[in-house]
C-alpha cells in the first residue's frame, strides 16, 4: 500500500494545477471541490522505474472528470471532460453493487491462492504474463444522489487496492468479484477513449 501513501496529496496537487489554468481551459471547473469527489482511480505499473509513473482518473458527482497521465505514456498530460447522466448512473451502479461495497481483499487473496495451487497441481499452462499493475480505487458511496450506506456520513469512503487485475480477470473468468472489478476498471479507463477530452496545460 505504500505506493499509494501520497495518493491524496497527489490529487490535491492535481486539482490545484487544474485551478491554476486559464479561465477558458477550466471553464466549469471553478466550482469543483474535494468534497465533491466521487471516485478516484489510480494505476501504477510495478515495472516502472519512477514512483511518479502513474495515472489517475477523478470523477466528481456533477459528472466532471479530471485526468492525469504520466509523461512517459502516449498522450501524457492533464485532461478534463464531463460525463452525462446515463454514463454516471451506469458507473455508479457498478460501484454500489453489494459485493463491491463489501469487498474483502484478504478473503479474495486466499481464494486465489487456493486456485493457483489447484492450477499448479493440475499442471495447467499459463498463457499470459502479468502486467504488474497496481490499482487503487477510492470512492464515496453516499455522495451521489442518495445515501447507499444508511447511517453513514457523506464522507464515508470505500477503498479497493489490487495488483495484476487484468491478469487475474483473464485467468479467473469464473470468479465473479474479479470480473466485477475488471468491469469497473474498464468503465473508468474507457473515459480515456472519449473524443471530447480537453487538454489542460499547466
Amino acid at each position: 500500500m505504500k505506493v499509494f501513501v501520497n495518493a491524496q496529496i497527489f490529487f490535491c496537487i492535481l486539482l490545484l494545477l487544474f485551478f491554476c489554468q486559464s479561465a477558458h481551459a477550466i471553464q466549469g471547473l471553478e466550482t469543483l471541490d474535494s468534497e465533491d469527489l466521487l471516485i478516484s482511480y489510480t494505476e501504477r505499473s510495478k515495472l516502472a522505474l519512477s514512483s511518479d509513473h502513474h495515472m489517475s482518473i477523478n470523477v466528481f458527482r456533477d459528472g466532471h472528470v479530471l485526468i492525469a497521465l504520466p509523461e512517459a505514456m502516449k498522450g501524457g498530460g492533464y485532461y478534463r471532460t464531463i460525463l452525462d447522466q446515463e454514463k454516471m448512473d451506469s458507473l455508479w451502479k457498478l460501484m454500489t453493487e453489494e459485493s463491491i461495497l463489501t469487498f474483502d481483499a484478504r478473503h479474495l487473496r486466499k481464494m486465489l491462492t487456493s486456485e493457483r495451487r489447484s492450477l499448479k497441481e493440475s499442471r495447467a499452462v499459463v498463457t499470459s504474463v502479468s502486467d504488474k499493475a497496481e490499482i487503487l480505487i477510492e470512492y464515496y458511496p453516499n455522495r451521489y444522489k442518495h445515501a447507499v450506506l444508511t447511517g453513514e456520513s457523506d464522507d464515508v469512503m470505500r477503498r479497493i487496492a489490487w495488483t495484476d487485475l487484468r491478469w487475474d480477470a483473464e485467468q479467473y473468468a469464473h470468479i465473479e468479484i474479479i470480473q466485477m472489478l475488471s468491469e469497473i476498471q474498464h468503465a473508468l479507463l474507457s473515459i480515456l477513449d472519449r473524443g471530447d477530452l480537453q487538454s489542460v496545460h499547466p
